[in-house]
């Protein structure tokens, strides 16, 4: 299942986990949370999409509408452009030809960050400490939204449930 080059990588990645666990702790006290992050292995490139079964009509779907794009237009929708006067931290543009209305993209750990007439909510820490999960979601609730109705498509933060990326995979 695993080679021999796998399986020494995995051990000797547990063992620096552990080794900067501890050292990034003086005595029982925690002084870093940067050694609990990543400790899944990375997996590159991503695996490729199955274009069989299930999946063949999306990506088949998918290809004939990225064959319809130009270059800056892909570009564009992958990268974000700046906008600075509509209050997003991060733009998304319009394709028009492919009928893409875009996206406005919003960080903020307490709410809508950036515009007027705003509410501004408890630290997602402290609604954590509560441990009532009805508080949770009706904050959370509120603040997407609140969040739509300024017209943002994706908010980006606060994480409502705990930090994701490669620490979720394992």
């Amino acid at each position: 299942m695993f080679g021999k080059s796998a399986l020494f990588a995995t051990a000797s990645a547990g063992l620096l986990s552990i080794s900067a666990a501890q050292s990034a702790t003086n005595g029982s006290v925690i002084t870093s949370d940067l050694p609990f992050y990543g400790q899944s292995p990375p997996t590159y490139p991503a695996p490729e999409v199955r274009r069989d079964g299930l999946f063949a009509e999306s990506v088949a779907k998918a290809r004939a509408l990225v064959a319809t794009m130009t270059l800056e237009e892909k570009v564009n929708l992958t990268g974000g452009v700046t906008n600075p006067g509509n209050g997003c931290g991060g733009n998304i543009p319009a394709v028009a030809s492919i009928g893409f209305p875009g996206m406005c993209l919003q960080d903020g750990p307490a709410g809508v960050r950036g515009t007027d007439f705003v509410s501004g909510f408890a630290a997602g820490i402290h609604t954590g400490a509560s441990w009532n999960r009805t508080l949770a979601y009706s904050r959370a609730n509120a603040m997407g939204g609140e969040a739509y109705r300024k017209g943002v498509s994706v908010a980006l933060g606060p994480p409502v449930v705990g930090p994701l990326g490669r620490i979720a995979e394992g």
